[in-house]
């Protein structure tokens, strides 16, 4: 059991912290849920110091939406404390884009939504993607994309695509544009609900993702898992400086 805990930022009942969760249970690691759609309360800066690291999620709102979402701006000042004192930090989706916004990047509208099971391809190695293949699929599925900071480290692409899939800022906080996380039940929540449209847009896409949905869940375990304990190697090269 390590010492410290992982907080895990939830914005809604439906981005679930999935297949995250569980590694991070397997791995022994105790957790700290933040469900903001339940009126949780962020920690301050200061708290960030019991934490192994920060996971912040996904969500159906957008990075800009602050008067809607009053806690959007909160945090964002808590992703920018966590970069300023190296604590370890991995965004997804709204997450990633947060961290962009946060680092100096630009969040935009997509001109359609990404959605379905798509191919990846790292363009830089990195000790997230350590034991990564060069060209993996992940699930998509946003509205909006981001820019890479100017300081920042570009990572992962999805070629012909207008927006990058994953990077990193400063030593050890990384975006990622795509959802890892997903598994089953939480795929077929997001399948019911359709809040992109796409049952009017492409209703093929959806039925594509609804038969490959076992198959989807278990290459996205194999590929959290794997993000997750570099994540946690992460936190423990620190401990050990």
């Amino acid at each position: 059991m390590r010492d410290g805990t992982v907080l895990i930022i939830q914005h809604t009942a439906l981005a679930r912290p999935g297949t995250i969760l569980q590694t991070l249970l397997e791995e022994g690691v105790e957790v700290d849920v933040r469900r903001l759609h339940a009126n949780a309360v962020l920690p301050a800066p200061d708290e960030l110091a019991q934490h192994l690291a920060v996971i912040v999620l996904g969500g159906a709102m957008n990075a800009d939406q602050d008067d809607v979402y009053p806690f959007l701006r909160d945090e964002r000042d808590l992703v920018a404390a966590a970069l300023e004192r190296d604590v370890p930090l991995l965004g997804i989706c709204l997450g990633a884009q947060q961290l962009a916004c946060v680092h100096g990047g630009c969040v935009f509208d997509r001109p359609e939504p990404a959605v379905g099971w798509m191919p990846i391809r790292l363009v830089a190695r990195d000790a997230l993607f350590e034991g990564v293949p060069a060209e993996f699929r992940a699930l998509e599925w946003h509205a909006q994309s981001f820019t890479v900071p100017e300081h920042a480290c570009p990572l992962a692409l999805r070629d012909g695509d207008v927006g990058v899939q994953a990077f990193r800022a400063g030593r050890r906080a990384w975006g990622l544009q795509f959802h890892p996380e997903i598994d089953a039940a939480t795929l077929d929540a997001w399948l019911q609900r359709d809040n992109q449209g796409m049952r009017q847009r492409a209703p093929e896409v959806l039925e594509r993702l609804g038969r490959d949905r076992d198959e989807v869940a278990a290459a996205s375990l194999e590929l959290c898992a794997r993000l997750v304990r570099n994540l946690l190697r992460s936190a423990d090269r620190a401990d050990a400086a």
